[in-house]
C-alpha cells in the first residue's frame, strides 16, 4: 500500500492551484516558498509519481517540459514567447475521433496545440 505523506498532499496542493503550467524548477520553488521544509528531491520524485498515476500531466514543449494538475483539458502552446494557455475541447468530439480511429483502451490524452498566441501575433503587426 503506498503512503499518502504530508509532503505528497502538500506539493499536490500547490499543484492543483497552480494555472501557470511550471517546469520542475518553478514547481519546486512554488512549493518552497508555501513549504519550506520540502527538498528537492522529494519534490522532483513526488511530481514523477503524480504522472504515473495521472494525477499530474507533463506538458512536453520546446522550452522543456510543464506540469499541470490534469483537469481535462488541453494545451496551446505559443512558439515565440513559450506561454502556455488551457483548451478545452468538446467532450463529444474527442470521444468521436476516438471511435472513429478504432483505438481501443486509450489511457491517456495529451494536445499540444503550437503556434503563436494572439499576443505574439499583435505585438508582430504593431512591429511592421
Amino acid at each position: 500500500m503506498e503512503r499518502n505523506t504530508i509532503q505528497k498532499r502538500q506539493i499536490l496542493d500547490v499543484i492543483m492551484n497552480c494555472y501557470t503550467h511550471p517546469t520542475i524548477k518553478e514547481l519546486y520553488e512554488l512549493v518552497n516558498d508555501k513549504y519550506p521544509n520540502i527538498g528537492q528531491a522529494t519534490v522532483y520524485r513526488t511530481i514523477n509519481k503524480l504522472v504515473q498515476d495521472d494525477i499530474v500531466i507533463r506538458i512536453d514543449c520546446n522550452d522543456g517540459t510543464h506540469y499541470d494538475y490534469n483537469r481535462e483539458h488541453y494545451h496551446f502552446y505559443c512558439l515565440n514567447c513559450g506561454k502556455i494557455t488551457d483548451v478545452y475541447l468538446n467532450s463529444n468530439m474527442v470521444d468521436e475521433l476516438l471511435s472513429s480511429s478504432k483505438l481501443t483502451e486509450v489511457k491517456r490524452i495529451n494536445i499540444v496545440f503550437e503556434g503563436i498566441c494572439d499576443n505574439c501575433k499583435k505585438l508582430n503587426k504593431d512591429a511592421c
